[in-house]
């Protein structure tokens, strides 16, 4: 795409090769495309850093890019203010006003806007009712759980209906539970209302969970824009594998190999039948690569029919599954197990390691770190 592309008013949002410095070395966005389209959610997932948020304040006008275009509902907003955008951008700390009951502060967009008390009475109760934060709206906030303090704030954010809704980590200063059952009702807010949210988060379980697409942010570029499963299953290279997954994706030295007439897959001190898909991959000749194997496609093995052994040197328990870390001289490897299997086991134990859905296995360059065989890498 140029930089006088046309433009596309069938998407919310395109960013067409934003760059964004800050200083003279600073590069906080580089060549930044990306495509929004309407009534869908989108994350930007990335480390911090990555240039999240500040892509979200390019497109809501709070910074100006040196180059490229922000596109809204097929206009080139560049030269607009921000008050003149219609977008809505929601941060983590959305401070309520205290002196205002939960009703006053999300009817407070609306009455700025002069609707009508009858208007501002039925979206406001409408609303408060998909939030479940009815009982409410005759309190204070410091009344208010925190819970339900951010359920209202959400509420004021979302009592407008403009282009698109920018979310900065709305949800990072909540504890665990409230957190998984917000972002749940905001993905059910986002379906049943028909709104186009765009997100920032560095946490990959939130952008898996609630994500339309995700676009992988790393140093200001994006390096992958994908559906949440592809992201995970066909990670662009060695880094998206690793920042996409917990327990961490196991990554150690292979080799392709013809033996006879079979094809081996040489890799943590074993030999393996090589799967069809690195065979066309990799072809027949010897090839050295970087083997990628999730820890939930390994498994423990009795020890005389195990192509891998070693010995256990972690054990830690999640509940239902328990993560299990074997080593042997070529490779340490994490393994997630159901915990009945891992209790049968102890510290120092030599255990037999078997790969679950070769299918499923990754291969890297040695050198670059791009998967093999990736065509979805974007530039």
């Amino acid at each position: 795409m140029s930089e006088t592309a046309a433009i596309d008013a069938t998407t919310a949002l395109d960013l067409q090769h934003v760059t964004k410095r800050f200083g003279r070395s600073a590069v906080a966005l580089d060549d930044v495309s990306l495509s929004v389209p309407p009534g869908s959610f989108t994350v930007i997932l990335g480390a911090a850093g990555a240039g999240k948020t500040t892509t979200l304040r390019t497109i809501a006008g709070l910074e100006s890019p040196e180059k490229g275009r922000v596109i809204l509902a097929g206009h080139d907003v560049g030269s607009w203010e921000p008050k003149d955008r219609n977008v809505s951008m929601i941060f983590d700390n959305l401070a309520l006003y205290p002196n205002k009951t939960g009703f006053q502060n999300i009817a407070s967009p609306l009455r700025i806007r002069g609707e009508s008390p009858d208007v501002i009475k039925e979206r406001v109760e409408k609303l408060a009712a998909t939030l479940q934060v009815a009982h409410v709206l005759g309190r204070l906030p410091k009344t208010m759980s925190g819970g339900e303090r951010q359920r209202i704030a959400l509420g004021r954010a979302l009592i407008r209906t403009p282009i698109i809704f920018l979310l900065d980590e709305p949800l990072s200063s909540l504890d665990a539970k409230l957190r998984i059952e917000l972002r749940a009702e905001l993905r059910r807010l986002q379906r049943d209302l028909g709104y186009t949210f765009l997100m920032a988060t560095p946490d990959y379980n939130e952008a898996l969970a609630i994500a339309d697409s995700v676009v992988l942010l790393r140093k200001g570029r994006v390096v992958q824009v994908a559906p949440p499963q592809e992201l995970y299953d066909l990670p662009v290279d060695r880094e998206a594998a690793s920042f996409v997954g917990a327990p961490q994706i196991n990554l150690m030295p292979a080799s392709a190999m013809a033996e006879g007439s079979s094809s081996l897959l040489a890799a943590a001190g074993a030999r393996l039948p090589l799967p069809a898909h690195f065979l066309r991959l990799l072809g027949n000749a010897p090839y050295e690569f970087e083997l990628g194997i999730r820890p939930e496609n390994l498994a423990l093995a009795p020890l005389d029919k195990a192509g891998i052994t070693g010995a256990v040197i972690d054990f830690e328990p999640l509940g239902l599954k328990s993560v299990l870390t074997v080593r042997n001289d070529a490779a340490e490897l994490r393994m997630l197990v159901d915990s009945a299997a891992a209790q049968s086991v102890s510290m120092g134990q030599e255990v037999g390691v078997e790969p679950l859905n070769p299918h499923l296995m990754l291969a890297f360059d040695k050198e670059t770190g791009l998967r093999i065989g990736a065509d979805d890498l974007v530039n």
